[in-house]
């Protein structure tokens, strides 16, 4: 988050646009707890919501990719025809033959993809089963109000289609704190991107001409850079924009999540509060998305239909 340096020579006019209609953040971003120092991260044992396996890939349609060589697709960087750079884990038994699903992991700002994948580590949590891909921003921060960072997304997602076999049926996106606003913005105006999308302490700036999709936002109780009361707002919004008709039901007791009931196809919401507290972190440490809201995305992301 902001290290104490939020006006730049290098600050680009839609960053300051973005950051006028968006709760500015006020820390850089920093590595989460690790599981020894955190609450248990056991995968959940059941999604918030549930209807189908969507990222099972066995009937997926192949990708130019599909077919070629099958070796090491961990930590590789590669440039999109723009010249931005993106860097992709695998799974560790890749098959050239087999569509994956992706997870596109967006970071916060200053800092970039790789820094972040060091300490994220959702590669750790899609169980082997999807590619887990981490852009790089352009600058210290993503464009929220243009299409900048929506073109390079969609040259991501052409670039891995020619490099690996991957389900371009079920690509989905996860920002934490300003990627988190990336991804609601990604979410609103490119849904033809993404299956689905998960923000974790993130807020999300006003926007209009979204249509329904499948959401989930998590939310530390505790945390005092990206605002409870944000996530909790961003998830009412697209129950609106989902058409959700009934109020939300409790889900998922253990990790704090309810969904939002008679949305529109193929909206749906949840929203997760993680209310774990530890008064011996530092006091940064309470803006993250622990370990254990990291399995309950991956496992919400393939139950989506």
């Amino acid at each position: 988050m902001t290290p104490g340096r939020a006006t730049t020579a290098f600050a680009s006019l839609w960053l300051l646009a973005a950051t006028a209609t968006t709760p500015a953040c006020t820390k850089r971003d920093v590595p989460a707890p690790t599981s020894s120092s955190s609450a248990p991260t056991s995968t959940p044992t059941s999604a918030p919501t549930s209807t189908s396996n969507a990222a099972t890939t066995s009937n997926a349609p192949p990708s130019g990719g599909c077919g070629g060589s099958t070796g090491d697709a961990r930590g590789k960087t590669h440039t999109t025809r723009t010249g931005r750079t993106f860097h992709v884990w695998g799974p560790s038994s890749y098959d050239a033959n087999r569509p994956y699903p992706v997870v596109l992991t967006f970071h916060g700002w200053y800092t970039n993809g790789r820094d972040f994948e060091k300490w994220f580590k959702m590669e750790d949590h899609v169980e082997g089963a999807a590619f887990t891909v981490y852009p790089d921003s352009k600058g210290p921060a993503w464009d929220l109000v243009g299409t900048t960072d929506l073109d390079f997304t969609a040259d991501i997602i052409d670039a891995l289609k020619d490099a690996y076999c991957i389900d371009r049926t079920h690509v989905f996106a996860l920002g934490f704190s300003y990627g988190g606003k990336l991804v609601h913005h990604l979410g609103c105006k490119r849904p033809d991107l993404v299956r689905a999308i998960s923000v974790g302490d993130g807020s999300w700036h006003e926007e209009s001409g979204c249509r329904p999709l499948p959401v989930l936002v998590t939310h530390r109780t505790r945390d005092d850079d990206e605002l409870f009361a944000w996530g909790r707002s961003a998830a009412q919004r697209w129950a609106k924009v989902d058409g959700c008709s009934e109020p939300p039901e409790e889900v998922d007791a253990a990790h704090g999540c309810v969904a939002y009931r008679a949305c529109r196809a193929p909206g749906s919401v949840t929203f997760c509060e993680d209310r774990h507290f530890d008064a011996t972190w530092p006091k940064d440490w309470n803006h993250t998305i622990r370990e254990e809201y990291r399995s309950l995305t991956w496992s919400w992301f393939t139950k989506v239909p």
